[in-house]
């Protein structure tokens, strides 16, 4: 199969009442795991991959490997660049033919996020590419509840972005983090509620490791178009090699160390899917 992009995918998860995984992947074992975790629970996939692992991999090589899991796949995979930076890392990954990017200048003055906003929405959709968007500050884990209540994303102001970029789904800040949470995360559902009902706009919610089962399921059933997990797969891949190495030595076959990552990091996917399909129609 082709990749698909967010667009399509996030349409066909709405008329189905579940959450699209956007899981962050970034060499050939966790796209493998991602996409087999897929194929086994019969449901679409975002496979997305960081900025920095992007400059660090090289776009044609994720390119490469997605394309590869996508042709084997049974479902609709897409892949994507996670918070992208800029304008030119957006467009250099909508050139090695991504089918979605997000473009992150949430941090930035609100009309310099439209205008940049707007120039990679120009491209990406002319070439089928969806385009990501973020308004608020979604911070570090470490952060305090109330440090993090400070970005929430202002729904009014989201209402107009959406308009005026044109975008095809919106990160919002409602409480989630990035990361190991240091405190128990918060969730403002009221205002999460209000995004999703106004802002016309698939809305996505980042920071979804650790975050409490029932957090995840009660967002799901308010309506989330897409939950962005990271941490909790990097996590279980270096324990599993760590395991292996801890109990057989630096002289294990790499494969027997790289086999044990991959299987993690399927486990831990198959349960996140687990959660974001429990109200599948």
């Amino acid at each position: 199969m082709a990749l698909y992009n967010y667009k399509q995918i996030l349409e066909y998860a709405k008329e189905r009442k579940f959450t699209v995984g956007a899981f962050n992947s970034m060499n050939m074992e966790t796209v493998q795991a991602a996409a087999s975790a897929a194929d086994k629970k019969k449901v679409p996939l975002i496979i997305q991959t960081y900025h920095a692992h992007v400059d660090y991999a090289g776009a044609d090589y994720i390119r490469a490997i997605c394309n590869v899991a996508a042709k084997n796949s049974g479902v609709m995979l897409a892949m994507g660049l996670d918070h992208g930076r800029n304008f030119e890392q957006a467009k250099l990954c909508i050139d090695e033919k991504f089918s979605g990017v997000m473009i992150d200048l949430a941090s930035e003055d609100y009309e310099l996020n439209v205008r940049e906003t707007c120039r990679v929405v120009e491209i990406a959709h002319a070439k089928g590419v969806s385009v990501e968007a973020e308004l608020g500050t979604i911070v570090t884990a470490d952060s305090t509840p109330e440090q993090i209540a400070k970005g929430y994303t202002d729904p009014e102001i989201a209402r107009r972005f959406v308009k005026e970029t044109g975008i095809d789904c919106l990160a919002v800040s409602i409480g989630t983090a990035h990361g190991m949470y240091k405190y128990d995360p918060v969730i403002n559902f009221g205002l999460l509620q209000e995004l999703i009902e106004t802002a016309d706009c698939p809305i996505v919610v980042h920071g979804g490791s650790n975050t409490p089962d029932e957090d995840i399921l009660k967002m799901v059933k308010l309506g989330i178009a897409k939950l962005n997990i990271g941490t909790d797969f990097f996590r279980a891949y270096n324990q599993a090699m760590y395991q292996v190495l801890k109990e057989k030595g630096a002289e294990t076959d790499i494969v027997e160390i790289m086999s044990a990552a991959r299987s993690a990091v399927e486990r831990t996917a198959m349960k996140k899917i687990d959660l974001l399909t429990a109200y599948r129609i």
